[in-house]
């Protein structure tokens, strides 16, 4: 018997506007990680597969949660950019780059150029968006 099989799962699809404070938008979103995937996991990992040459809408809301989150910007040609806007503050970030948004810290992000992949990783699995 295998032991340690249960902790290998396929990535769930789902839309973005399933996520509270996002809309639709032409992403493909995959939830790696959480209670549903692996109920013993205390982490949340979703990865969005983002071609901003197709219409982007802005799809996130200002929100924050009561748990630290990173977002990874990547791409192998280097050329995804994002809008992050951290409380009162918008920066431009480009692939490829690390994003920490400590808890309690209003943000919101978007595609504008290019084409890559967008992580997010929210360090519980009981993470609350307000």
């Amino acid at each position: 018997m295998k032991l340690y099989r249960k902790y290998i799962k396929r990535g769930v699809a789902e839309s973005l506007s399933n996520i509270p404070f996002h809309s639709k938008a032409p992403i493909k979103r995959i939830s790696m990680l959480n209670k549903k995937i692996i109920p013993e996991s205390d982490m949340h990992v979703a990865v969005h597969f983002v071609d901003s040459k197709k219409d982007m809408p802005n799809y996130s809301e200002l929100h924050k949660h009561n748990k630290d989150e990173i977002n990874l910007i990547l791409s192998d040609t280097g050329n995804l950019k994002y809008e992050v806007q951290l409380e009162d503050e918008v920066y431009t970030v480009s692939s490829q780059s690390t994003v920490f948004i400590p808890k309690h810290v209003r943000h919101r992000a978007r595609a504008i150029s290019g084409k890559g992949i967008f992580v997010c990783i929210i360090l519980s699995s009981k993470y609350k968006s307000s």
